[in-house]
């Protein structure tokens, strides 16, 4: 649900604005209504070094060694950050320096450690120029070494590594192989820089390795503190000023829950503010408040948009659909087992996001019972087995022509249809509910008719289909004469009945086109539970096939390898495109058919109080 809001003014004496504003963040609960929306230079540029920090805060976090010393850091936190980027800097540049010596040293490796002393000293006193080629073993001659002064230095991975010795004054021959240009550096003092990087590298690796713990806290102490200047610079920029600069106004949101705090507050600090209730043109923050279960799936509901202030918060509706669609994208007991267990492990160590443990838990739990359903686990038909429950339903429903695995995944199509329709029906009845408070019922009774008509259209056929009555019998007739009624003339409120007969006609052309459309995006869920099952049930064939019994011990230990080697790699392949999958195609039903459906429009802004950021340390 939307935590109600209520709307502040207050009007302060200059002289005691900076203490007001001081005790006002220690309460923590008013959200400053932006009036200024220019971008300040000095906030730009406050965020920029809060981003900055942050990047350093997660690398620091990625190299923590329990080997490395925690001592205290004496440097504020401008002074560390600088620091940190410079070891940063300079860990790169000798990144680049041993990327760049490595070449060198593949470049002189296949011709050996010799000396560019002697080089040119044979330039200069014999007057013969040395020049370096290579060609592929194919293109080289051996004729070349008496034809042009030719002499092979090597032979390596396909390729001839030779030298030519050219007089002074005499053409040189180009043979059209291509030749080496070398620095001045001979191979031993190339591997002798190659250690001196080496060296500095890890000193500076290190260093910074070591200061990685006590850094990461006053780096997060030193965002916390920016983060207040940026909230009080903010605050002064939303503030307006009457009576040539001498009273100050400030104005905010309070939720509802902190309401009655607020004004004593207020009473005893003799400030001199007006209440207002929210009204068609005030745009609230949104504050969410759900159970421990809805609070879970806020992530996913977050992932598009927060509710408008007058619109429905529909986390808690779309939790329950969630997660039986990710389970039922799943659908593998083993796979649903294995989140399980890792979340479960994982959990008490990672306590800064529970939550999102919690919720991996609960998605293990529904794939686990989906798996169950439709009875695979890694891959394992379980139908197929001599579990007690399974053969027995095997034996009592499945007949060779028909067998159990045929019906059940009939039985799956069927309910993802179902589950489909009954959330497309949903989110009519959500949609009629906010047009309910938010425009009065008459607004609503356009969509309550579709959704009537739909549920009283399937309940009629049903009976029909079993002869229980008539197609047009008095029922069903008045009910859906009256839906027709609603959907054709009063679906646009206070309009002529011509306007309202043409939108119900465009509406209905809407509803059923786009309606089917969505009912068979659904059948996505059977789809992919599918694919997951049928998926395992092939890596399972594949490393099977792979054993031999009755092969020798040594070729059966090999298969026995191979066939876990393949287990392991096909099934965590399965599980991350089966679990992707699950993922993302649960959110587009979601946010598409479901969220359409609703109504929903989002775009609501997120509830942030004005409070001292140090107090969550």
């Amino acid at each position: 649900m939307i935590v109600p809001m209520h709307k502040y003014s207050f009007l302060v004496f200059h002289a005691d604005y900076s203490p007001f504003l001081e005790k006002l963040k220690d309460k923590g609960v008013l959200h400053i209504i932006e009036k200024n929306k220019e971008p300040h230079p000095g906030i730009q540029e406050a965020y920029r070094v809060v981003n900055e920090a942050s990047k350093v805060i997660r690398f620091l976090e990625s190299i923590v060694s329990e080997e490395h010393t925690t001592h205290k850091l004496q440097e504020s936190g401008d002074v560390l950050l600088e620091r940190i980027k410079k070891l940063q800097l300079d860990i790169e540049k000798q990144k680049q320096k041993l990327n760049h010596i490595h070449k060198e040293i593949k470049q002189v490796e296949p011709w050996g450690n010799f000396s560019f002393e002697s080089i040119n000293q044979l330039k200069e006193e014999a007057e013969l120029e040395l020049k370096f080629f290579y060609c592929p073993q194919r293109k080289y001659l051996s004729k070349w070494e008496k034809e042009y002064d030719i002499f092979k230095i090597n032979e390596e991975n396909g390729y001839v590594y030779f030298v030519q010795f050219v007089k002074k004054g005499v053409e040189f021959i180009d043979l059209g192989v291509e030749e080496v240009k070398f620095t001045a550096n001979s191979l031993r003092t190339l591997l002798e820089i190659k250690k001196e990087i080496r060296d500095q590298l890890h000193a500076l690796e290190c260093e910074l390795k070591e200061m990685a713990t006590p850094s990461i806290e006053v780096l997060k102490r030193f965002v916390l503190e920016i983060k207040d200047l940026i909230s009080d610079k903010s605050v002064i920029l939303n503030t307006g000023s009457e009576l040539n600069g001498r009273v100050k106004v400030l104005e905010g949101w309070v939720p509802d829950t902190q309401k009655g705090e607020v004004e004593a507050f207020l009473e005893s600090e003799g400030v001199f503010y007006m209440h207002e209730e929210v009204n068609e043109t005030h745009t609230p923050p949104v504050l969410l408040k759900n159970n421990r279960f809805n609070r879970l799936f806020e992530t996913i509901s977050n992932l598009y948009s927060l509710p408008s202030y007058n619109e429905l918060d529909l986390t808690p509706f779309l939790a329950p659909f969630y997660l039986l669609f990710f389970g039922f994208c799943f659908s593998d007991a083993g796979y649903g087992l294995l989140f399980l267990v890792a979340a479960s492990i994982l959990k008490p160590r990672f306590k800064d996001n529970s939550n999102i443990f919690s919720l991996v838990q609960l998605l293990g739990a529904s794939t686990m019972l989906f798996g169950l359903l439709g009875g695979t686990f890694f891959g394992i038909e379980l139908y197929k087995t001599q579990l007690p429950i399974y053969s027995s339903l095997a034996e009592a429903y499945g007949t060779e022509a028909n067998p159990i695995g045929k019906i059940i995944q009939d039985i799956m199509f069927k309910a993802s249809l179902g589950l489909g329709l009954v959330q497309i029906l949903f989110g009519m009845f959500l949609k009629a509910t906010n047009l309910m408070r938010q425009k009065g019922i008459v607004y609503s009774l356009s969509t309550l008719g579709w959704a009537f008509l739909i549920i009283s259209s399937g309940i009629n056929y049903w009976l029909v289909s079993k002869g229980l009555t008539s197609f047009f019998n008095l029922g069903y007739s008045i009910i859906g004469g009256l839906c027709l009624i609603a959907i054709f003339f009063v679906n646009t409120p206070g309009k002529s009945l011509l306007l309202n007969f043409g939108t119900g006609l465009w509406d209905t052309y809407n509803t059923l086109v786009g309606g089917v459309g969505d009912l068979l995006s659904y059948v996505r869920l059977f789809a992919l539970g599918l694919a997951s099952a049928i998926l395992g049930l092939v890596f399972n064939d594949l490393a099977l096939r792979l054993f031999n019994p009755e092969a020798t011990v040594v070729m059966q230990v090999i298969g026995f390898v191979l066939m876990l080697l393949v287990l392991i790699v096909g099934h965590a392949i399965n599980i991350f495109m089966s679990g992707l999958g699950s993922m993302v195609h649960p959110l587009r039903l979601t946010f598409v058919e479901f969220y359409k459906n609703a109504g929903f429009k989002g775009g609501g802004v997120a509830y942030k109080p004005f409070k001292k950021q140090l107090n969550k340390s």
